[in-house]
């Protein structure tokens, strides 16, 4: 009686054989899929991270170009950092005083929103006087990162560059502060307000700045606004937060301070706007890049509307008991576009319109749109990781370009200088 193999069994060969061909159809999908992917990556990679030859050269010929009568610099500050410097070891690279200063003070405001994610709750005494301690620590070490440039002789492009990063996503950050300080979460619209103000004076400042090539410092600027803030918060920690509800003539003092640093923050921003509408040095009044003074108004609207429409129409309180995180997701898509317009400035280059951080306020609103099929709460969380991916890659992608470029590093100096 003949034995039966396996292979001369056809059913067995047939199905073998499907086996086979299934397997084949899958690693080739597998494979398609694969490539379909790593081009999708490339083609994001290309337009949205990558700077061309002509801009890389533009942006290493670019010179430092700023007016500073900031009166508080003047009268002591600019004496007191000129101290500190001295106590910086030469081997210390300046891009790493700035990285230093801004994990120090997200760090402290991360410590501080943790007790008051709405901006409604009291903090400990001392978490107010940490937040002080870190702006300080922050506004310091911002301030001293130049000088150290300067002193080691490694001062270059990206230091400018680098630097203007960071305080553009230190800015929400900072304004977090005063909202978490006088419990402004218990206002709607406030805490998004005063984010909003202050991602919008200072994308302004860089406006005029891509208009006329000089970043102009006002009187009552930078130094004395983070000052005023270290003053809000250590009067927070030393009295508590209802300090700020004392009503003066009716009113509760925190909404008088407020009130006062938006007529000034609507004042500074008109001062800007002037500039940018009459002082473009390109031709014709244009900017710097030969463009319309008029387009970077475009990007700016492209974060602040979509982020105030979503708030607004928002039924659940997700937003509200959330604030914290929304206004930290607003401060990423607000730095990532003013990283590009600072980006624009340097390199002499025209500005884009559409940026793939945008995909954050955009999954928010179409939700919105079909009835919230998912819940703001959880979308908040992915739309803010996402967007912080997204600013931080960008900021990677830009800094190693810029130093394979000029054949430096970012964050060493390669042979200390000799001591003057």
């Amino acid at each position: 009686m003949p034995v039966e193999t396996r292979s001369s069994n056809p059913a067995r060969r047939r199905s073998g054989g499907v086996s086979s061909e299934n397997r084949s159809i899958t690693t080739r999908a597998m494979e398609m899929a694969k490539k379909a992917t790593l081009a999708t990556w490339n083609m994001y990679v290309q337009r949205d991270c990558t700077m061309s030859r002509e801009q890389l050269q533009r942006l290493g010929d670019h010179k430092y170009s700023a007016t500073d009568i900031s009166w508080l610099d003047e009268l002591c500050m600019k004496k007191f950092w000129d101290a500190v410097v001295q106590l910086y070891p030469l081997w210390l690279a300046p891009n790493l005083i700035t990285l230093v200063g801004l994990i120090i003070n997200l760090a402290t405001v991360i410590i501080l929103s943790f007790f008051s994610l709405d901006a409604k709750q009291a903090a400990p005494g001392w978490a107010y006087l940490l937040a002080a301690v870190g702006l300080f620590m922050y506004q310091t070490l911002d301030a001293t990162d130049g000088k150290q440039a300067r002193r080691t002789n490694s001062a270059s492009p990206l230091g400018e560059l680098f630097d203007h990063g960071c305080d553009s996503l230190a800015q929400v950050f900072v304004c977090m502060n005063v909202c978490l300080s006088m419990q402004l979460g218990d206002a709607r619209f406030f805490v998004l307000l005063i984010c909003a103000f202050a991602v919008m004076m200072f994308y302004c400042a860089h406006w005029s700045t891509y208009c006329t090539g000089t970043l102009r410092f006002a009187k009552f600027d930078v130094t004395e606004a983070q000052m005023s803030v270290i003053s809000v918060l250590v009067a927070t920690g030393l009295f508590g937060p209802g300090f700020w509800s004392v009503h003066i003539f009716g009113i509760a003092m925190k909404y008088i301070v407020i009130t006062a640093s938006m007529i000034m923050s609507v004042w500074q921003i008109g001062g800007y706007l002037q500039v940018i509408f009459y002082g473009g040095t390109g031709k014709n009044g244009s900017t710097v890049a030969g463009t319309s003074v008029i387009f970077p108004l475009f990007p700016l609207l492209a974060v602040v509307l979509p982020f105030i429409m979503i708030y607004s129409k928002s039924t659940s309180g997700a937003y509200d008991d959330n604030i914290v995180l929304y206004c930290v997701c607003f401060g990423f898509v607000a730095a990532k576009a003013t990283n590009r317009l600072v980006i624009a400035h340097m390199s002499k280059s025209p500005l884009d319109l559409w940026d793939w951080i945008y995909l954050a306020p955009i999954m928010m609103m179409l939700n919105q749109y079909y009835d919230y099929c998912v819940s703001e709460y959880s979308l908040l969380c992915v739309a803010t990781l996402f967007a912080g991916f997204n600013l931080l890659f960008y900021c990677y992608m830009i800094c190693r370009q810029f130093c394979d470029f000029l054949h430096i590093n970012c964050f060493t100096i390669p042979s200390p200088p000799k001591t003057r």
